[in-house]
């Protein structure tokens, strides 16, 4: 009788351990990096930055969260120009009429900026490519997911840069960022 009031109490102790483990994991998936947000007036706050949680309940935020110097803030896209959270820099656009978020690729006379697309619950971010050039403030989707690059959309993006929109027509290029590097050099020449 002690021995299987033993095997319970052990089994109890088990089973303890793995929801306080499982508890302080969830608790630790909010995804603080050191960065920094740029609100619209200008100044610069730096502290950590959260946009995201990972985990079975994650997903990327509609605010990012600012922790830093004792104050706790969560910006939205309409409030802040820009933020960066540890190698990544993301810019406000208004996309459709709303503002979002966009990771910035690259910068220059055109640049390559991902809409991040997450389902709650699920690890896999999807990417949608924007491309906007410097005279311009619109941005147009350079992608259709699977089905590869929008080329007559692109043909008419690049239509100051013949050769290009020529290599569009031919299927030389696959992805949005080869796009963009020949434009940018093209440009540069």
């Amino acid at each position: 009788m002690i021995i299987k009031l033993l095997g319970h109490f052990k089994y109890s102790v088990v089973l303890l351990c793995l929801v306080f483990v499982n508890v302080h994991q969830i608790k630790a998936q909010e995804n603080y990096r050191p960065g920094y947000v740029i609100i619209k007036v200008g100044d610069t706050l730096y502290g950590k930055i959260s946009d995201r949680r990972t985990g079975p309940f994650g997903g990327i935020h509609d605010k990012i969260k600012f922790s830093g110097k004792g104050r706790k803030k969560r910006f939205s896209p309409n409030k802040i120009l820009s933020y960066r959270k540890g190698d990544s820099v993301y810019r406000s656009f208004l996309l459709d009429g709303e503002a979002t978020f966009l990771r910035v690729v690259s910068e220059g006379p055109v640049s390559l900026y991902k809409y991040e697309l997450q389902e709650q619950g699920e690890e896999m971010v999807l990417d949608i490519a924007y491309l906007k050039k410097e005279s311009n403030h619109e941005l147009v989707r350079a992608d259709q997911g699977i089905f590869g690059l929008k080329r007559q959309r692109l043909i008419q993006f690049f239509q100051d840069c013949p050769p290009l929109a020529e290599k569009i027509r031919r299927k030389e290029f696959k992805y949005p960022h080869q796009l963009v590097d020949y434009y940018n050099e093209w440009i540069k020449k």
